[in-house]
């Protein structure tokens, strides 16, 4: 799924029936209002210019907007929840059967704000996933995708392979 801001124009992917639930669909709907009420047209453009990774921009900022979501119509963190362990449920992201503790850490901080309780982190990382739940503006998000990843830069250990292409290299966020 996907929302063009510049357009205003929500896109759903067509699946067959059975892998496109009630509750995949409305998380999907859910989620791209989010990016339609709340991420700005020039927010990608920004993160070109200062040349911040965009898979790290747009998994701080589908964290970000699902928050705002939730909070605004209380009744989407079922639709979330359902939706999510949907996807899970179906291998949606890859992750079955997977050590988790080998994904990079912006994977894991995507995967734990899609709700998989198989994610964990070190008290060091725990500092990122917070800093993530508390973005507030698009330029919290921009700057925090910034430092995130030139500290996975300087803190890069074998899992952490965010920049060269290997299995650790960021997922979409979905």
């Amino acid at each position: 799924a996907s929302f063009d801001v510049k357009n205003r124009e929500l896109v759903l992917p067509i699946w067959k029936d059975e892998e496109m639930t009630k509750d995949i669909y409305d998380l999907m709907v859910c989620h791209e209002i989010g990016h339609a009420l709340w991420t700005p047209l020039d927010m990608l453009e920004k993160a070109a210019l200062r040349k911040i990774n965009h898979s790290f921009v747009n998994i701080l900022e589908d964290a970000r907007i699902e928050r705002k979501v939730k909070n605004k119509y209380a009744g989407t963190i079922g639709v979330f929840s359902r939706g999510y362990n949907e996807l899970l449920a179906k291998d949606f992201f890859g992750t079955a059967g997977a050590d988790l503790s080998t994904f990079n850490l912006i994977d894991r901080i995507n995967l734990f704000f899609k709700n998989n309780p198989n994610v964990y982190f070190s008290d060091e990382e725990l500092v990122w996933v917070d800093r993530t739940a508390k973005t507030k503006t698009p330029d919290d998000v921009l700057d925090l995708a910034e430092e995130l990843y030139k500290w996975m830069e300087e803190n890069e250990s074998e899992t952490d392979n965010h920049n060269n292409g290997e299995k650790g290299e960021p997922m979409d966020s979905g």
